[in-house]
């Protein structure tokens, strides 16, 4: 009885742990959303760009918006996607930057971009 416990019991971890284990890419909701044309100035971004650099190339949005995410109420969470903001620029869409921790300013990044023809400008 106790050696086949051990064989037994060593499987059911292994596939507990696999089942909790990351892609270690891009998250899922991450990336490029739309089918961004060449003269669209959104096709001067790429993801992992800072922001400053993302304002450097095409100018500033209408509009802004930030969140935190849940990971910001994980306890001893040291990560950098506690926080995003969001640049929403009218008539292109909308940039989203992670990088936000909640032990200070941390550089943000782009996360995602979701190329809009039809955007307001404006935050919901």
């Amino acid at each position: 009885m106790k050696k086949a416990f051990a064989p037994a019991m060593a499987i059911i971890l292994s596939v507990i742990l696999a089942g909790c284990a990351s892609s270690g890419g891009q998250a899922a909701n991450g990336g490029i959303i739309g089918d961004i044309p060449e003269d669209s100035k959104f096709a001067k971004i790429e993801i992992g760009m800072p922001e400053a650099q993302v304002y450097d190339l095409i100018g500033y949005p209408t509009d802004t918006t930030a969140y935190i995410t849940g990971k910001s109420f994980i306890p001893f969470y040291y990560g950098s996607d506690a926080a995003r903001t969001e640049a929403i620029y009218k008539d292109e869409g909308r940039i989203t930057f992670t990088g936000g921790t909640g032990f200070g300013a941390r550089t943000f990044q782009v996360y995602r971009i979701v190329y809009d023809p039809t955007e307001d400008g404006y935050a919901d």
